[in-house]
């Protein structure tokens, strides 16, 4: 990487970094505007990637679909997601048989997946945050827990980059992203690991510590896992970044492809095991 690019990248992680941290300790309309943001800015890329594939996915009902999932996941209301993404379903099949567009399976494939693959699975960081992981009423524990989740996905990139670039020999998934070693990914999950066990000794302490090294544990694992399926999909598109929202990190999905599938998996952990 350029020292100017890294330069540009470092300057814009000083500035974002600490402002996603303080909406996820915040909680509330803060977080919930943020996500409902990285939703709408990430569906709207997605539906980019869709139409390298001459696909015609129907951009503006999706995002209102994803908005409301968000919404819902603030109401703490998952139980009527289902009936959302069956009215919206049934909503896509109609208006798609009078968009006169080529392609009608695949629109609606894409207009829905993206609903899915972004609006669903980004907004369970909502619903981490709606958690009530604490009796105390004024616990701001579930905002910490997201705030671990954010720190160990960034020093899980970065230590998979950095260490990568310098000691990776062995190729970890050629086909997909040329560029990943399996000494960056296992560099990527120790660090990950670490992140969270730090958390837990300075700020998480009502989280055990058993907790905290599984959930540092499925970010750097699950959280890799999600880099390398957008990787799969930008590659599919012959697209090198989702856009170039970001100076120097490419667009939100490039930015936040590894919370996707974190999200929701650390969403049951907590739901599951810790609560």
């Amino acid at each position: 990487m350029a020292f100017e690019t890294l330069g540009t990248r470092s300057l814009v992680t000083i500035i974002l970094g600490p402002f996603i941290l303080f909406c996820a300790w915040r909680g509330g309309y803060i977080f919930f505007a943020l996500v409902s943001s990285l939703v709408i800015l990430g569906m709207n890329e997605f539906y980019d990637l869709a139409i390298q594939k001459i696909s015609r996915p129907q951009r503006h009902l999706g995002i209102a679909a994803g908005i409301a999932t968000c919404a819902l996941m603030f109401l703490n209301r998952l139980d009527q997601v289902w009936l959302l993404f069956t009215v919206t379903f049934l909503i896509v099949l109609v208006f798609e048989l009078f968009r006169n567009e080529i392609g009608p399976i695949l629109n609606v494939a894409t207009t829905f997946m993206g609903l899915l693959y972004v609006g669903f699975l980004l907004s369970f960081l909502v619903l981490i945050r709606e958690l009530p992981l604490s009796m105390t009423p004024d616990s701001v524990l579930a905002g910490q827990v997201v705030m671990m989740v954010f720190l160990c996905i960034w020093l899980c990139d970065t230590s998979a980059y950095l260490l990568g670039s310098r000691i990776g020999k062995h190729k970890l998934f050629e086909r997909v992203s040329p560029n990943k070693t399996i000494e960056g990914t296992t560099a990527g999950f120790i660090f990950a690991v670490l992140t969270a066990y730090v958390c837990q000794l300075t700020f998480l302490n009502e989280l055990s510590v058993i907790d905290a090294l599984f959930i540092g544990g499925i970010c750097g694992c699950v959280g890799q896992v999600s880099d390398l399926l957008e990787s799969l999909f930008k590659r599919d598109a012959r697209v090198k970044d989702s856009s170039n929202l970001i100076p120097g990190h490419g667009g939100i999905l490039d930015r936040f492809d590894s919370a996707i599938l974190v999200a929701p998996v650390v969403y049951m952990y907590l739901r599951y095991v810790v609560v």
